[in-house]
């Protein structure tokens, strides 16, 4: 009895260590797939302002606290495309760490000449890094949620004395 218990013991661990595994990939897919989403959104704001000032005479219709409010928002827009970049990067070597970890774990199994060898190879603790590695992410996306919010009021700023400030003057 005992040793039945101890045997479901260690396929429930298992499974859930799995269900782990596999919550944080999906996790990880999506954090991934909202970066890339709020770099591309940065990208045609940035697109957006180029092309606001891009006509013949805007440059030179344009007073300092709009020249202001268009560099602001292009230079926060930038932080936030080199956030997001910074943490798709950090994301890749998260998962390449990881890949070290079991293609070594694999080689020694391979390399396993008795039950206690393989006995000895337990599974990756991809939790432990998968919370600090969330944490990270979430902290990321926040900053470049943050900096893309500051970035579309300062936009909007612009645009608006575009619209009716410069459109007066002339």
């Amino acid at each position: 009895m005992d040793d039945a218990f101890h045997r479901r013991k260690i396929a429930k661990i298992e499974a859930l260590a799995d269900d782990i595994e596999a919550s944080a990939e999906i996790g990880h897919d999506t954090e991934n797939q909202l970066s890339n989403n709020l770099i591309t959104i940065t990208l045609a704001f940035v697109a957006l302002l180029a092309a606001s000032v891009s006509t013949s005479d805007v440059l030179t219709t344009i007073d300092r606290g709009q020249e202001i409010l268009m560099m602001s928002s292009i230079t926060i827009f930038t932080v936030s495309i080199f956030v997001g970049l910074a943490n798709y990067y950090l994301n890749m070597l998260y998962h390449q760490k990881i890949m070290k970890i079991n293609r070594a774990k694999a080689r020694k199994a391979a390399r396993a000449d008795s039950k206690d060898d393989l006995t000895s190879l337990k599974p990756t603790a991809i939790s432990a890094y998968a919370e600090k590695t969330a944490k990270r992410n979430n902290i990321l996306i926040g900053i470049q949620i943050l900096l893309l919010v500051v970035g579309l009021v300062l936009c909007v700023a612009f645009i608006g004395t575009m619209l009716f400030h410069t459109a007066r003057m002339k």
